[in-house]
């Protein structure tokens, strides 16, 4: 994967807390106020969720990312990243970005300003990617720069999603790297039940109805896209045992049945068609 950025986006960083004594009017006693003036009184102050973070990675979240791994077209352990992933606090790359440039009085070249941006990435497909990071230990062997933004694995989805990535990425160059896909994440955000589609049922029953439309196409068959398929490929794989030198545009006209599917597009992230003869 490529590394780009967005921005510029600077980090909120929060005003230090110092209350100030401002008198009312009337010659009464003084109100604590803010740096800008606002009362404190009636404040709300939520306790900062990730006090006491000690920067490792949530176990469960690591257990997860290590079965897939180790078993990859295994769809329980993709559903398993998933469930481990709900309420898992990630941390997103913050990296600087150079906003302007001049010579110095030595010939270099200086940088006069600059801003922290979000890193995205892009995949292998050329589409956008959003990288999140179990822990600080992987975000610093990935990118030594980076600056670790602690924040919830739903908010960094939902991000992504309003960002226009069809792509989540956990722990980017690492063992426990694990691609999410645009139908994992919608049902994430969601709290929807999600299978891959290569172990959806109803995937394959769809397109054993739009192969029904089709005289030559003697058989169908859905696996995985890839070995790899938790880093990366095509999503599903579709097997078409075909009769002898089916025309190109046949072929052509199974793929406009299937993207024209709203219910497979939603359920289907990427594919990958194989012919077979018979």
């Amino acid at each position: 994967m490529s590394i780009h950025s967005h921005g510029p986006h600077q980090p909120h960083e929060p005003d230090e807390a110092r209350p100030a004594a401002s008198a009312d009017q009337s010659g009464g006693a003084q109100v604590p106020t803010d740096s800008a003036g606002q009362a404190w009184e009636g404040r709300d102050l939520k306790p900062n969720p990730f006090s006491g973070d000690t920067g490792l990675a949530d176990a469960a979240l690591m257990e997860a990312l290590t079965q897939v791994a180790q078993a990859p077209l295994d769809p329980a352990a993709h559903q398993q990243v998933l469930t481990a992933l709900s309420g898992a606090r990630l941390y997103a790359p913050i990296v600087p970005m150079v906003l302007d440039q001049e010579v110095g009085e030595n010939g270099l070249m200086a940088d006069n300003s600059s801003e922290m941006a979000m890193v995205r990435l892009q995949a292998e497909d050329g589409r956008e990617c959003t990288p999140g990071f179990s822990g600080i230990p992987p975000l610093t062997a990935w990118h030594s720069d980076a600056r670790p933004v602690p924040i919830e694995s739903e908010r960094l989805v939902l991000g992504a999603i309003e960002a226009e990535s069809q792509l989540v990425v956990l722990d980017p160059g690492a063992e426990s790297s694990f691609l999410l896909r645009r139908p994992a994440m919608f049902a994430f955000v969601q709290s929807q039940p999600w299978t891959p589609s290569w172990a959806d049922a109803e995937v394959a029953q769809r397109l054993g109805a739009i192969a029904e439309s089709f005289p030559w196409l003697a058989r169908i068959g859905v696996s995985p896209g890839s070995n790899r398929v938790h880093l990366g490929g095509p999503e599903l794989g579709i097997t078409l045992g075909v009769e002898p030198e089916v025309p190109t545009e046949e072929v052509r006209r199974f793929q406009e049945a299937v993207a024209g599917d709203e219910d497979l597009v939603a359920r289907i992230d990427s594919l990958a068609i194989r012919l077979v003869e018979v």
